[in-house]
């Protein structure tokens, strides 16, 4: 597939679990990942106020790199990890200009929790404006396992027949 027709997988990590799991999408799907960056996280400890007070005011911080939401792509996952139970900021500010588009869009997320998290899907859902194409969460402590793997599979076939089907 060439670059601007492949599949998207738009990931903002902080800790690496996020980026592994986008990767291994990506091998699983031909899909580019794109990082999602951002200077307002950098700090080290005072990262960890800043990300509490915008989860907390749904505070969309602004991206470096330019416009991460990329034109022509059958699918975008949009991958991050879990803050007080919704998207970390930065991919909030990702689904928030994804809104504007028709590509069906998916949710990879990781946690360190073992509840489903139904709030952070509920928020990208709303958001978003429509329903995504299929959303997963990876728990940290299942990380490269082969339920994992299973997941994973699942969650790709899941985003390629929403690509085939026109789901929006």
């Amino acid at each position: 597939m060439s670059a601007n027709t492949s599949p998207a997988i738009l990931c903002f990590s902080k800790s690496g679990h996020t980026r592994r799991a986008a990767d291994t999408l990506a091998q699983r799907t031909g899909a580019e990942v794109i990082p999602i960056e951002t200077d307002r996280y950098k700090v080290p400890l005072l990262w960890i106020l800043r990300a509490i007070w915008d989860v907390g005011r749904s505070h969309l911080p602004p991206l470096t790199g330019g416009n991460v939401v990329t034109a022509n792509r059958p699918w975008i996952v949009v991958a991050c990890p879990i803050w007080a139970d919704q998207p970390a900021s930065p991919a909030r500010s990702v689904i928030n200009a994804l809104a504007s588009t028709a590509t069906p869009v998916g949710l990879l997320t990781t946690s360190g929790g073992a509840r489903e998290p139904l709030k952070c899907v509920a928020t990208c859902e709303t958001v978003l404006g429509r329903r995504l194409a299929a959303s997963l969460n990876i728990q940290n402590k299942i990380e490269d396992t082969p339920e994992t793997d299973k997941r994973l599979d699942a969650f790709a076939h899941a985003m390629m027949t929403s690509a085939s089907q026109g789901v929006a």
